[in-house]
């Protein structure tokens, strides 16, 4: 059963997207993201180190209703009608 979930995208992400919020249908964290790289391609490679291996860039993380997946179940992190995904890259800054 797919959930109907707000995905937010932040910063560069954004700008790329050209939209900070889209409405997709998911039941895990990674089948979200696979649409969101689907609906737009040139996210795909500012997203995934390797795509085929389920792997994100180091710097992207991703939060499900305000807790990064990283303490969560990470990619396979279930979702339910109405979560918020917020995926955002990490700014290295000084």
């Amino acid at each position: 059963h797919r959930m109907s979930v707000r995905v937010k995208i932040f910063a560069s992400l954004q700008k790329i997207a050209g939209t900070g919020e889209i409405r997709l249908d998911g039941d895990t964290v990674m089948s979200v993201l696979e649409q969101l790289v689907a609906r737009f391609q040139n996210l795909k490679p500012e997203v995934f180190a390797d795509y085929g291996n389920r792997e994100l860039k180091a710097r992207v993380k991703i939060m499900v209703n305000g807790r990064l997946i990283d303490y969560l179940d990470g990619l396979e992190t279930k979702l339910n009608e109405g979560d918020r995904v917020a995926v955002f890259p990490v700014v290295a800054g000084g």
